[in-house]
């Protein structure tokens, strides 16, 4: 979808879109966001699952390139300095965001999502520069490997380098928190495992994590009955899982499926992010109560009417009303 049109639709008022657009059935009491619903209905369909590995560096930069181009965040509000880092034996690219106005200590280290396969640091361009203009706080969002050309754990050690490069250029691990969405959560949180499991006093003081990926099985409720038309299918995150998965047993790796914690371990403050119309949504509860259930600082924030995707995509009027509201509740723990 070209820029002009964009900027068309976002013109139309909800009203209008209201008469065009039946409707989706409820979910649990709450009806989907119209403008969403319209937006979704005007994006081109890819059937990711159908490509040979071969094919998936191609496509994913093809989505990159036109993903960057929509352009469907807003801009922050003050200007935000950006400068490119290479970090680790690899030379991963970690991009530093510098707001104009700096309030908090703390260096935000973000992760984008994509399920491990897709997107980079330029598709979370606008949504990174938007956050630390709003959180007052320098953010580095890194460019880590992606499947299926690098499986688990190559993200993950990417993520365990970029940490300690923090570390080593002036941060105390109790002024990072870490940051991500969709697989970006789950490689914030699988971080986090790792360290809690390797030295317990590195790990950041927070972790906020948006729609996160949590379990490879998908046979939550929310998967069963969201399994597609918002955005995100339930084929395409098994298919995600499999492409990130290595030819060994995972499942009972903690820093893999987030649902194997072990007990004793101590977790950092902790808000986690869900959206009412996302297959993983069921996932991300059931993550928080069980931090809660462990006795770990944790809140969730759910947003009924929203899609897994939202927070890229701000120009929609309810996505942005949720993206300021979750980023003030991030703000009082950094």
């Amino acid at each position: 979808m070209n820029a002009f049109i964009l900027n068309f639709f976002f013109k139309i008022p909800i009203w209008i879109l209201k008469i065009f657009y039946r409707k989706k059935p409820p979910y649990r009491g709450h009806l989907f966001d119209t403008q969403s619903q319209a937006l979704i209905s005007l994006q081109p369909f890819i059937d990711l699952t159908s490509l040979s590995d071969s094919e998936i560096p191609n496509i994913r930069n093809l989505i990159i390139k036109n993903r960057v181009k929509q352009n469907l965040s807003i801009s922050p509000n003050n200007y935000v300095e950006k400068v490119d880092h290479l970090v680790g034996k690899n030379k991963i690219l970690c991009r530093e965001y510098i707001p104009s106005n700096i309030s908090s200590n703390t260096a935000i280290l973000f992760f984008h999502g994509g399920g491990y396969v897709l997107n980079s640091v330029d598709t979370h361009d606008g949504y990174v520069s938007y956050m630390a203009d709003s959180l007052h706080a320098k953010v580095y969002s890194l460019e880590y490997r992606l499947a299926p050309e690098h499986k688990y754990p190559d993200a993950l050690n990417d993520s365990i380098q970029a940490y300690y490069w923090l570390i080593e250029n002036g941060y105390k691990s109790e002024n990072i928190s870490v940051c991500g969405d969709s697989a970006g959560a789950h490689l914030a949180a699988s971080l986090v495992h790792k360290l809690a499991q390797i030295n317990e006093g590195q790990i950041p003081n927070s972790q906020f994590l948006i729609y996160p990926m949590c379990d490879p099985d998908c046979k939550s409720d929310s998967y069963n009955f969201l399994s597609e038309g918002y955005l995100l299918t339930k084929k395409t995150m098994i298919w995600f899982w499999d492409k990130f998965s290595n030819d060994f047993n995972n499942i009972n790796d903690q820093a893999f499926n987030l649902l194997k914690l072990t007990p004793g371990i101590k977790m950092p403050n902790t808000i986690i992010i869900t959206a009412g119309f996302d297959p993983l949504c069921d996932d991300g509860e059931k993550y928080a109560y069980l931090l809660h259930k462990r006795g770990d600082n944790v809140k969730q924030l759910h947003y009924p009417n929203m899609f897994h995707g939202f927070v890229s995509i701000t120009r929609l009027k309810a996505a942005k009303i949720a993206v300021d509201d979750f980023l003030g509740e991030y703000k009082k723990i950094i």
